[in-house]
């Protein structure tokens, strides 16, 4: 494994384990988040995060809600990358 996916596992790991418990809540029963990609910006200090919401058994209009995963995937990357800033890029699977 090289140490993108590794970076990739540990913040899911992150997101549905230490935090699963609002991920659940928000989206669902059986609800994870996979992260697709992390790019680096070349012209400014920031750091592009695409991320996957799988929905779980619950598949509504009203769980297609970002703000919630925004708020986790920027909480557990401060700590990875304290001194850039975190941008997101949100989809859906089931």
């Amino acid at each position: 494994m090289d140490n993108k996916r590794r970076l990739y596992r540990l913040i899911e790991a992150y997101l549905n384990g230490f935090k699963g418990n609002d991920v659940e809540l928000i989206y669902g029963k059986g609800s994870r988040i996979k992260v697709h990609t992390v790019t680096f910006g070349i012209s400014d200090n920031s750091v592009l995060v695409e991320v996957i919401v799988l929905l779980g058994e619950t598949i509504n209009e009203e769980i297609l809600d970002t703000s919630l995963a925004e708020i986790l995937i920027r909480d557990a990357l401060v700590y990875f990358f304290p001194e850039q800033k975190i941008k997101t890029l949100i989809r859906w699977d089931v």
